[in-house]
């Protein structure tokens, strides 16, 4: 493994970002055509069961995912990386498959909830898909803790091709939805072999193994943020389970796609996959100023990209929905732009110094209550806002955690609270781009006004002018902060 002291942060986090940049950009388009070529019922039930299988896994994996980036990263030889690996991977194996009979068995429920009797029709979805979701979801923090960026991004790209080519394929021959599902767990498994396959080669000593002391010290260090993720993961998916339990499936299939979340926050998580190593490797040095510093910077350059993208999806959210999904979910667009907002929370992982430091429970009791909050006022919000009001109970709800992990930051980094986040160059951020956004909507409404244009030509022509003023007047401070950033540590 490469020597972590020379880790050039913003390096290998560019590397990663652009992996994830095509992938999630493939995905996308997979998207926008799955909602196109599917009607609203089949994309609906498409959603429903995602959704079944993300909640159960959450719950069940116990926050094992989490672990190998930790564990790999303080382990001192290669016999110690094997020892871990082996016990993740069957771990995994054997939890994954229980999750799937889980699901199985509770498909008649799954019915009543979703008042969705289509459900039952993919039992064999339910069973497969969690073992491939949870296999393949650490093989990015293997490949980076293994410094294989190249293969990342092979493997990703591989697997984003291979599921957009089945619906183009499923398109072209005219095939049911049913043969799509198959050819996609069919595509996702053949993924989750080569993943067991990549584990093996690294690892070189991979084998069956269910050593107890260290499943104990993995679940000590993982149960917290396991639980955690659990509840996040509700968290995520609460808004769309009080519109299913309230409105129809196709309202469901609406809303999914409007409160999706654009590919943005990858530019948070590849710097943070990159950084955390780092931030440890300080903090455990009694370094807290340094890896406080190290972390606003990432979080800056982060915070700038995505609050731009996110305020110029605000300004001209029809248009985007209209690409990318298609005319049938424009009723969504409100909700879209309150997702726009809570894109601004997805600028770094707020808990970084407190998984750093080993405060995992305190990330827990946050989501925890995050969660009780959120139920609350989705139930309230719904009733009082209707079809949007989920989504800005969602928005109070994360940035309330994620000021409350900030505040408990400053006592375990000893250091105020104006210091361990970058308030000023955000708020700087924030405003600039508001102030632009709102020159951008009159300039595209009174040229729309003006000149017969269509609106999504109009807008891609607005928009780049907004991109070369964002460029030519960010493009200095945010050199400097890459500069920090890419020192080698």
């Amino acid at each position: 493994m490469a020597n972590s002291s020379q880790t050039r942060v913003g390096s290998n986090a560019v590397k990663l970002t652009a992996a994830k940049f095509i992938t999630m950009g493939i995905g996308m388009v997979s998207s926008m055509l799955l909602a196109r070529f599917r009607s609203l019922t089949e994309y609906g039930t498409y959603s429903q069961m995602m959704m079944a299988v993300s909640l159960v896994t959450s719950l069940i994996m116990l926050g094992l995912p989490n672990s190998i980036n930790y564990f790999l990263g303080k382990a001192k030889s290669d016999d110690e990386r094997s020892s871990f690996l082996s016990v993740y991977y069957t771990l995994s194996t054997v939890l994954s498959i229980l999750v799937g009979v889980v699901l199985v068995a509770l498909t008649p429920l799954l019915e009543i909830y979703f008042n969705n009797e289509l459900i039952s029709t993919f039992w064999y979805f339910l069973a497969t898909y969690p073992w491939t979701r949870v296999i393949m979801s650490g093989t990015e923090n293997l490949l980076i803790a293994y410094n294989k960026s190249n293969m990342l991004m092979a493997f990703k790209v591989a697997n984003s091709i291979s599921l957009l080519s089945i619906i183009l394929i499923i398109q072209l021959f005219g095939g049911t939805f049913v043969q799509y599902i198959i050819l996609f767990l069919g595509v996702e498994a053949a993924f989750t072999l080569w993943t067991y396959f990549i584990a093996k080669h690294n690892a070189k000593k991979l084998h069956i193994s269910l050593n107890k002391e260290l499943i104990k010290t993995i679940f000590k260090f993982s149960l917290p943020i396991g639980f955690a993720s659990m509840v996040g993961t509700i968290n995520i998916e609460l808004d769309k389970l009080v519109i299913t339990s309230m409105m129809s499936t196709e309202d469901l299939a609406i809303y999914t796609n409007a409160s999706k979340e654009l590919p943005v926050s990858i530019i948070a998580t590849s710097i943070t996959a990159v950084l955390f190593p780092q931030v440890v490797k300080l903090i455990h040095n009694d370094k807290n100023e340094e890896a406080v510093n190290l972390w606003k910077s990432a979080t800056t350059i982060s915070f700038a990209i995505i609050s731009f993208i996110a305020a110029a999806c605000f300004v001209f959210a029809p248009e985007v929905i209209e690409v990318m999904y298609s005319a049938k979910y424009l009723p969504g667009v409100s909700v879209f732009r309150v997702y726009c907002i809570v894109l601004l929370t997805r600028c770094t992982y707020f808990g970084m110094m407190l998984n750093a430091t080993g405060k995992t429970k305190f990330i827990l009791y946050c989501s925890i209550g995050t969660l009780a909050l959120n139920l609350s006022l989705n139930y309230l919000f719904f009733t009082v806002l209707g079809f949007i009001g989920p989504a800005v109970a969602t928005l109070i709800a994360t940035t309330l955690m994620k000021n409350l992990q900030l505040i408990y930051t400053t006592k375990m980094v000893k250091m105020p609270f104006s210091k361990v986040f970058p308030w000023k160059n955000c708020g700087l951020l924030v405003v600039f781009n508001g102030l632009c956004g709102a020159a951008m909507y009159f300039i595209k409404s009174f040229v729309e006004s003006r000149f017969e244009i269509n609106n999504i030509v109009c807008a891609i022509a607005v928009g780049v002018v907004w991109i070369g003023l964002f460029a030519a007047v960010m493009f200095k401070p945010l050199k400097k902060q890459w500069d920090f950033l890419n020192k080698e540590r």
